[in-house]
């Protein structure tokens, strides 16, 4: 997690704030939905990236070798061929919150859900992670062992700004 849910800013506090309704959604049993989904993707973004935005696929720190390719390839479409994937998926993150439920805090909640940041991964490099069955299963060092990637971790360094 590049950045902390204790800070002063106001996307600190959004951060803290939805963090809270998912430990209190876990905390109550409520299965995963959609409105889940958007905000563990949201605080998920905040983490690694400051701000609740959506995120510069250009600029994107965390890409595979093949995303960077294609994002440096010149083609003004190359957006088509990438995806930003979740290396831990959205269903497993919640289903862990929920595992924890008993005795889920605000900050197990945040490590859970930066643990494993997103990559930009191509849109092939994604078909093939499913084909090979960890489309939302598998560790996120499963899910990204046959996907080249250099100059960082599939996990989080833990630095927070």
């Amino acid at each position: 997690m590049r950045y902390s849910i204790h800070g002063k800013t106001l996307e600190a506090k959004k951060a803290r704030i939805l963090i809270n309704a998912l430990v209190d959604c876990a905390k109550a049993g409520i299965k995963s939905s959609l409105f889940i989904n958007k905000m563990l993707w949201g605080i998920s973004l905040y983490l690694e990236c400051g701000s609740f935005r959506k995120e510069n696929w250009l600029t994107y720190h965390r890409a595979s070798d093949a995303a960077k390719q294609v994002r440096a390839s010149g083609d003004k479409n190359w957006k088509r061929n990438v995806t930003f994937e979740h290396a831990r998926p959205l269903s497993r993150m919640y289903q862990m919150l929920l595992d924890e439920k008993e005795t889920l805090t605000l900050d197990r909640a945040a490590f859970i859900i930066g643990e494993y940041p997103p990559v930009l991964i191509t849109t092939e490099e994604e078909l093939k992670m499913a084909k090979r069955g960890f489309k939302t299963k598998g560790t996120p060092e499963e899910r990204y062992d046959d996907i080249p990637i250099s100059g960082f971790s599939v996990r989080s360094d833990g630095t927070t700004e």
